[in-house]
């Protein structure tokens, strides 16, 4: 009997010990379902159809016949130093959402939702260094739904600004806005906004005191200057930065 009561208090003990053994491919399983966020979440056309769905709410511009979008660089300049940036005459988009990439994959909903005459679209450093040949091949695309939906009659490309934190990259970044002007010689419509010429100082190099400390973000005077520009896109008056597509004279 005792022999019995020993022999079943064992049995016991090892069925214990295969419950955890046997309940492990179900915390597994349980582990292994939950959703993980895809990578490219942050770039996928519902994340962009959100956030303009938000900021349609926030703000409907009495005339959209201008847009402009921005992406890093841009939305960091709206937010900390232009508040005001854009008057009621201009649509303003500007979020890190807004890579060129982007722009022609969810062009439907980033442009042709809105219809504009006008579009303007500045382009971060990261598009003329690392992703120089991604950006013009989305380039081609806005260019060839623009005429696909026919909306934005007239395409405005704004090169990345030679801020004081890209002094290093001075050289790649004026190649890369030579290439741009080689490329907008081909597409009607197309200009682009020397953003360059018009943050300049005497000697012909970009301003600095027209910048934060940290030489990248854009200060308050830079911003009435980029302002001004921005107006004449919506026929407030006539931007003077405007640079032919042959990059000489107007």
């Amino acid at each position: 009997m005792k022999q019995q009561l020993i022999s079943e208090d064992e049995s016991m003990r090892f069925s214990w010990l295969l419950i955890p053994i046997l309940a492990l491919p179900l915390v597994v399983a349980i582990v292994t379902s939950v959703d993980v966020p895809p990578t490219t979440s942050d770039t996928s056309c519902e994340r962009v159809r959100i956030f303009l769905e938000e900021t349609d709410q926030i703000r409907v511009s009495k005339d959209s016949s201008t847009l402009i979008l921005g992406g890093s660089v841009f939305s960091e300049w709206k937010m900390r130093s232009a508040k005001k940036l854009a008057p009621t005459q201009l649509r303003v988009k500007a979020s890190p959402l807004f890579t060129p990439t982007n722009i022609a994959k969810c062009f439907e909903r980033t442009v042709a939702h809105y219809r504009p005459v006008t579009m303007v679209l500045f382009l971060d450093d990261s598009d003329g260094l690392r992703n120089a040949e991604s950006t013009f091949n989305a380039l081609d695309e806005i260019d060839a739904l623009r005429a696909y939906w026919s909306v934005s009659p007239s395409f405005v490309v704004v090169p990345p600004a030679i801020t004081p934190a890209l002094k290093s990259e001075t050289q790649a970044l004026k190649n890369f806005e030579g290439r741009l002007v080689a490329w907008m010689k081909h597409r009607a419509g197309t200009t682009m906004l020397d953003i360059n010429a018009l943050l300049a100082n005497d000697q012909g190099v970009v301003n600095p005191l027209l910048f934060w400390p940290d030489g990248k973000t854009l200060g308050k005077e830079g911003c009435k200057l980029l302002q001004g520009s921005l107006l004449g896109y919506a026929g407030v008056k006539s931007p003077n930065t405007e640079m032919p597509i042959d990059g000489l004279s107007s």
